[in-house]
């Protein structure tokens, strides 16, 4: 033994520890250097290869639950053969070690996860999104486009709720159920056509209400120039209106010469016969976007509908928000906007 390392008797008299506790320590090679307390069932080696199995499983697309965690824990332990007090009937471990799990293991935390479909997990490959950058970049450079972004355009659509929706709200701490006061409690949708180029510059918005007769009022306070389009049977965009506003709204507002509009492959931009050949006539240029991508890829869904939502329903919520301040007026049939009691 070195000169300079102590014996287990001289650590038990120095420190206070029995020694026996010292040498059954010693032959299991526990030192405590990982942490004091109770051993961890699986051990830390294991422990530290479940943490990358599950890392591994987030990164295809496919993170655990805090039951499969545990369904997992409970595997492991039987496959290696270790003495456990796992719950043996339902073959997953206790809350309790989940959550010193998660608490010995920082890299791992709980998180709302969001769904993505398997088409779209395919179409967002760095295969599929290379290729189309790939044909963006030869369709620019055989148009002469390439230093003309005021020529390149991008279109969608998207749909808004014309019912307001209530946020977080500061209540009572401990209430169970906390109710918003709205205008309906599922209303109709209308669609927004956007269309934007590179250096930002928009055309008037399209409105897609659902309906047959169109009403004056629907225009009302609408950015010079928009329009209002009626279908039938919902709100939705589909050939025709597509149609309708390439060659009534885009066409007149282009500027001469060739542009680029870029959209998704919806089956209402591409089937209209005609559409084709009008495109064709006046020198527009038509790129679809990979199918199941446009969450990515689409500027207008990243940086301008998002936003717009969330100025729209703050809106929306102004009025109701006044309604609800009301309180008692001396005159119980007054409903003026202008009376006291709406302040």
């Amino acid at each position: 033994m070195d000169k300079n390392t102590m014996g287990i008797n001289e650590i038990s008299r120095q420190f206070g520890i029995p020694s026996r506790t010292l040498r059954r320590r010693y032959a299991s090679k526990n030192t405590t250097t990982q942490t004091l307390g109770k051993h961890p069932i699986l051990d830390f080696d294991n422990e530290k290869r479940l943490v990358k199995h599950i890392l591994k499983l987030e990164d295809a697309g496919f993170p655990p639950n805090r039951q499969s965690i545990r369904m997992l824990a409970y595997q492991f332990a039987e496959k290696l053969e270790l003495k456990h007090n796992f719950d043996h009937e339902k073959e997953m471990a206790g809350t309790a070690w989940f959550k010193s799990f998660i608490e010995r293991n920082p890299e791992l935390s709980s998180r709302q996860a969001e769904g993505l479909s398997v088409a779209r997990a395919k179409g967002l490959s760095r295969e599929e999104v290379n290729t189309f950058y790939d044909l963006l970049i030869k369709v620019l450079s055989e148009n002469d486009l390439l230093d003309k972004p005021e020529r390149l355009y991008n279109m969608d659509e998207s749909g808004i709720h014309l019912n307001n929706k209530p946020g977080k709200v500061i209540a009572k701490k401990g209430a169970n159920v906390i109710n918003s006061v709205t205008s309906a409690e599922k209303g109709e949708t209308m669609i927004i056509v956007g269309c934007c180029n590179a250096i930002g510059n928009f055309l008037p918005p399209v409105l897609i209400i659902k309906g047959v007769n169109k009403k004056s009022e629907f225009e009302n306070a609408l950015p010079m120039g928009s329009k209002v389009y009626m279908n039938k049977k919902s709100a939705y965009i589909n050939a025709s209106l597509f149609y309708k506003w390439l060659t009534e709204h885009f066409i007149p507002l282009k500027p001469h010469g060739k542009v680029l509009l870029i959209l998704d492959g919806h089956s209402s931009h591409f089937s209209a016969p005609n559409m084709l050949q009008a495109a064709a006539d006046n020198d527009i240029i038509l790129l679809c976007l990979p199918s199941h991508t446009t969450s990515v890829l689409q500027p207008l869904d990243r940086s301008v509908f998002g936003p717009f939502k969330t100025y729209f329903y703050q809106e929306t919520n102004q009025p109701l928000q006044r309604r609800r301040a009301y309180t008692q007026c001396l005159d119980l049939r007054c409903h003026s906007w202008k009376c006291s009691c709406w302040l």
